[in-house]
């Protein structure tokens, strides 16, 4: 399955900017719950979760972020979105396996039929404790589909600074990226852009997560979509770049050759692979 390449947050507060927010182009819609809502609207914001899902759920895939299992609120949370038929849940604060595998093992419980009990879990890294232990979060549980990262909150967990490059975060984004890998989940998902009035500063980051084995990223607006679609959609020139090694691989390999130059470039059984795998995608 294609991976998805946005998934925007709209705050579980207000109707209308749901409605909209699932009306836009992104790939899906993230329900928050958690940092977007006071403590003192949490049953009100769930309740409305409740209402609007079986109503918006079959035009786009929808997830909802919890609240931390550390808190009282995340049980009604899953039980709610999971029944109103949610895509997926997106676990804040993963740090360790064992509370990714309290959220799947409840979501079988609560779960009224097989389409329910199949509800993704997208475990969000943004802390020390989750890069360390990333691999276990991401093998956690077969309902674990991708890991997404957090980097404001790791930033604040860690001290480090935040710049434009990014430099603080690449250990934290490649280990993010080898876990999945090594976990055999899906490509990860970047994290937020929070400068909306900076689309190339966008465009740059989008690039580098993508360089790294990102797929996908955390959006906050809607206008932030078009630059992260460009980003992660495969452009003219890579798809007929693409097609010239496969053709030229196969005939190659028919031949009894494994290894080839295609436009002056080196073309063996995994550069084949790659090109093969961006054409199917």
């Amino acid at each position: 399955m294609k991976p998805a390449r946005s998934y925007l947050f709209v705050p579980a507060k207000k109707r209308k900017m749901m409605e909209k927010a699932v009306s836009t182009a992104a790939d899906c819609v993230i329900f928050d719950l958690e940092d977007a809502v006071a403590y003192s609207e949490k049953e009100e914001a769930r309740s409305l979760v409740q209402e609007l899902l079986p109503v918006l759920a079959d035009r786009k895939p929808i997830f909802v972020r919890m609240n931390d299992v550390s808190t009282p609120y995340w049980r009604e949370d899953v039980a709610s979105s999971v029944k109103g038929g949610a895509q997926g849940i997106v676990v804040p604060k993963a740090e360790r396996k064992d509370g990714v595998q309290q959220v799947c093992d409840f979501i079988r419980e609560v779960a009224e039929n097989d389409a329910q009990a199949n509800c993704e879990v997208i475990p969000l890294v943004e802390s020390a404790k989750g890069v360390q232990f990333c691999y276990d979060i991401a093998s956690a549980d077969p309902l674990v589909s991708r890991i997404a990262f957090g980097s404001i909150d790791f930033s604040f967990d860690v001290g480090c600074e935040l710049s434009e490059g990014g430099e603080e975060l690449l250990f934290a984004r490649s280990s993010i990226v080898i876990a999945s890998r090594a976990a055999e989940i899906g490509p990860p998902i970047d994290a937020v852009y929070p400068n909306l009035q900076n689309n190339e500063g966008l465009r740059d980051e989008t690039n580098a997560a993508k360089r790294l084995g990102f797929k996908g990223k955390l959006i906050i607006h809607p206008k932030q979509l078009d630059t992260v679609h460009e980003v992660f959609s495969p452009g003219v020139n890579e798809l007929r770049e693409a097609e010239q090694i496969v053709q030229a691989f196969e005939d190659a390999e028919r031949k009894g050759l494994a290894s080839i130059s295609v436009n002056g470039r080196l073309v063996d059984y995994p550069v084949y692979k790659k090109a093969k795998e961006r054409l199917d995608s």
